[in-house]
């Protein structure tokens, strides 16, 4: 599940980067059907997919919003700070990919809040390199790092209400 996430995000860099947005949707509803597919609880698992997607839409927005980065896009939009659809994709493979890459960490939130505070920003800088943000001001980075140090909180605080049954079956 933690390799299949890491294949699908460089496959979103280099698709959305190289002009292909074919390659992440393919990858991404190959990857979420998988995810949906082993759940027994369709709606939990859409639920939990739901509120990952809308947190980090919200984030990715408003730092888009506040003119702090910029998103490439391989079709036009018509709100340029508004968080493209194929990071919305990513946003719900991620969220696929929580239960299991993050269950460790449910008796360490302050860990995952430092994760999110280190990872996220790195996540962005490595997408900036792939061409996928076009431009991240350094107080964006700022915002990324606070957005996600709370959303990792957040995401691993309600994991242990999430029914294991979340997790890939044998």
């Amino acid at each position: 599940m933690i390799i299949g996430f890491q294949i699908v995000w460089f496959g979103f860099a280099w698709g959305i980067s190289h002009h292909y947005p074919l390659l992440p949707i393919l990858l991404s509803l190959i990857y979420l059907n998988t995810y949906i597919s082993k759940q027994p609880d369709k709606k939990v698992a859409y639920l939990f997919l739901g509120k990952v997607l809308l947190l980090g839409f919200i984030a990715d927005s408003v730092i888009g919003l506040l003119g702090l980065m910029t998103y490439a896009s391989p079709y036009p939009q018509p709100f340029q700070w508004l968080q493209p659809w194929w990071l919305s994709l990513v946003w719900l493979c991620f969220a696929a990919s929580a239960k299991v890459s993050f269950s460790w960490l449910e008796q360490r939130r302050p860990l995952a809040v430092i994760l999110g505070l280190i990872g996220g920003p790195v996540a962005y800088l490595s997408g900036e390199k792939f061409g996928v943000f076009l431009d991240i001001q350094n107080f964006g980075f700022v915002l990324i790092a606070i957005s996600w140090g709370g959303i990792m909180w957040l995401l691993i605080k309600q994991l242990p209400s999430i029914p294991d049954h979340l997790q890939y079956k044998s």
